[in-house]
């Protein structure tokens, strides 16, 4: 199996563990489904290294996007949290 087709079915498994574990615990807040699937992202992405220098700045654009949303939902948050006091 080549590294990006490992890569693309790990990422689908690890996804797949996170929704079914988090349904488990009854979350019904999408985010923080989408801050748990950016940490595992990043995780899985930090352990596939081995990609090529093109598909590795691909994907670091990817996860710099991914980032960039759990950022805003940490502001969002801490926003929420600020006003109520």
């Amino acid at each position: 199996m080549r590294v990006y087709n490992s890569f693309i079915v790990t990422l689908a498994l690890t996804f797949t563990l996170i929704t079914l574990v988090m349904s488990l615990f009854q979350v019904d807040g999408l985010d923080a489904y989408f801050a748990v699937y950016t940490i595992a992202l990043l995780v899985v992405m930090a352990l596939f290294t081995v990609f090529s220098p093109r598909a590795r700045r691909n994907l670091n654009q990817v996860g710099i996007g991914a980032f960039g949303g759990f950022l805003v939902i940490v502001v969002v948050k801490v926003v929420e949290i600020l006003s109520e006091k």
